[in-house]
């Protein structure tokens, strides 16, 4: 539930952060500063700190082969 506030929040209620990870109003706060969220006391309101997105690249070791001898093709072809 807690990744779904992530992505679906830039700030959220208190009251209802709490609602949605089952905890009370205190025990929510506290966790999700933990996770780096900012307070704002006055109005009741937390900031969501976005996570950075990785995207994670596999290479493939025959696309790599095919790449190396087509640059290595073009580059007899111009000597």
């Amino acid at each position: 539930m807690f990744k779904l506030l992530l992505s679906a929040y830039s700030t959220i209620s208190i009251h209802d952060t709490a609602s949605f990870l089952g905890m009370g109003e205190d025990e929510a706060t506290n966790y999700v500063v933990q996770q780096g969220w900012t307070v704002d006391h006055a109005s009741q309101m937390l900031t969501v700190k976005k996570q950075a997105i990785v995207i994670e690249h596999k290479l493939d070791p025959s696309k790599l082969q095919r790449l190396s001898e087509y640059v290595f093709h073009q580059i007899e072809m111009f000597c």
